[in-house]
């Protein structure tokens, strides 16, 4: 049995992964909003509980999917020790469990959630980290390939530069697409018309490096081009924006 903590986007796409599971089924899922908890534990017919003094003792795993600033707190006030417990931050030290569990690692999804879509299918690799480096416990492999055929073993610090990585892979271009979208909605523009553009990018680095993919004014240094931008933006965050990014790119190529 698991006891699942948390219910937000990365607890959501658990139970959702393993709502069908014979081998590990969610049995509790806690959240300090009761609510939230009994959203994530329909997947499983699970019970929801608010109060971490209701924890079940028998449960042989506890699976920790807490925002990072709440790690601490949360591992300070359990009330005894646990079987088996696993992290899914990409930051957090798993060694913060060393005295609050028997068998201890992190279980880090390397994918963006959102808890509102279905995410039973979606294409998910697992960085995992055990508390003996090198060495997989069979109950960390086989949960590890119920939730996705898509896993390694990482150390402490390849995990953290993994999600160094991937914020600015993902959070940073992200807020980019967001920046492309508020201009675009100002113009009486859709979003989705970026979509070929944005697929086609994604698409050129099965083959190519980052690096290599670039294309742009900036990496030609089309000074007229980005004048021209910089003249169409109001906003002087934006337009510094504009400008370090560009000066970065042709830099970094160009070096």
């Amino acid at each position: 049995m698991i006891t699942l903590v948390g219910a937000g986007n990365v607890a959501t796409w658990i139970a959702q992964r393993l709502q069908y599971s014979e081998k590990f089924r969610i049995s509790t899922v806690y959240s300090r909003n009761i609510c939230n908890a009994k959203k994530v534990a329909k997947y499983s017919n699970a019970k929801a509980i608010n109060d971490i003094k209701k924890f079940e003792k028998d449960s042989d795993i506890y699976i920790l999917a807490l925002s990072d600033d709440a790690y601490s707190d949360f591992i300070s006030a359990l009330p005894f020790q646990l079987n088996s417990a696993f992290l899914t931050s990409g930051s957090i030290s798993c060694r913060c469990l060393n005295e609050k569990a028997n068998n201890y690692g992190v279980i880090y999804p390397l994918q963006t959630f959102t808890k509102s879509q279905d995410m039973y299918n979606l294409e998910v690799p697992l960085c995992v980290e055990s508390q003996y480096a090198g060495i997989m416990s069979t109950q960390l492999w086989e949960l590890c390939n119920e939730l996705s055929p898509i896993f390694q073993e990482v150390s402490e610090e390849q995990r953290a530069i993994l999600h160094l990585a991937a914020v600015f892979a993902c959070n940073f271009s992200n807020a980019m697409f967001s920046i492309a979208n508020t201009i675009l909605s100002k113009n009486n523009l859709q979003f989705n018309i970026l979509h070929p553009l944005l697929k086609n990018t994604l698409e050129k680095l099965e083959s190519l490096t980052p690096t290599e993919a670039q294309t742009g004014p900036a990496i030609r240094n089309d000074q007229i081009v980005m004048a021209k931008h910089l003249s169409m933006l109001k906003d002087d965050k934006l337009k510094e924006l504009y400008s370090k990014i560009s000066e970065y790119i042709y830099i970094c190529r160009n070096q």
